[in-house]
């Protein structure tokens, strides 16, 4: 029993060199596998997130005397758990690159770790914009801004409650469904298809 034990542990070490040289094989060259792609869109994404979301966060932080740090504050929270999440995803894109490592029992489970990471950014890229609509819609109530006027967005005498929630209710309604179709398509480009494109490598793995 301790011999077929010791014959079975030595048959999975004499698989992993196999395992690794056709994985990198499949792979092939670093600049035009899924994963040093999935890297690259990563970067860009990291990039346009510092930039963008930056940008609005520091442009409310300045603007208003001040007056309105808190939104500044909330943009730089975003981006601070964004930025978490791409140092995470960049830590395992890398793992997976790792060609000590190219078992493909490992890397199959790597690579269903990264297909959770892309299905919670959709799903937190889209709730991000409704939160968010909720959130500056009552900081800009409650700061009572002079440059908006109250509107059917906002409570008041001769604006029910019931319209002020009814509107709200389109508003977040519509722009989430846009913006999930839209992030849908887009985490797909990014990611998606290059996960496909590695689970159908993998696949070959077997054959």
């Amino acid at each position: 029993m301790e011999l077929d034990d010791m014959k079975k542990i030595w048959g999975a070490r004499s698989e992993e060199p196999a395992d690794a040289d056709k994985i990198a094989a499949l792979l092939g060259s670093e600049s035009h596998n899924p994963i040093e792609r999935m890297k690259r869109n990563l970067r860009k994404e990291l990039l346009i997130m510092i930039v963008s979301v930056g940008g609005v966060a520091v442009y409310f932080f300045l603007a208003f005397k001040s007056e309105y740090n808190i939104i500044g504050w909330a943009y730089a929270l975003l981006l601070a758990l964004f930025g978490y999440y791409f140092f995470q995803k960049n830590k395992l894109l890398n793992e997976m690159q790792c060609t000590t490592c190219r078992v493909k029992s490992n890397l199959e489970l790597q690579l269903r770790t990264l297909q959770r990471y892309v299905r919670f950014y959709l799903v937190s890229g889209t709730a991000v914009v409704p939160l968010l609509f909720i959130f500056l819609g009552i900081a800009l109530y409650y700061k009572k801004p002079t440059l908006i006027d109250k509107t059917i967005l906002y409570p008041s005498a001769t604006n029910p409650v019931w319209k002020f929630l009814l509107a709200w209710l389109i508003l977040l309604v519509v722009s989430t469904t846009i913006i999930w179709v839209l992030n849908r398509d887009y985490v797909n480009k990014l990611y998606g298809r290059h996960i496909a494109k590695l689970k159908q490598l993998l696949s070959q793995l077997n054959e």
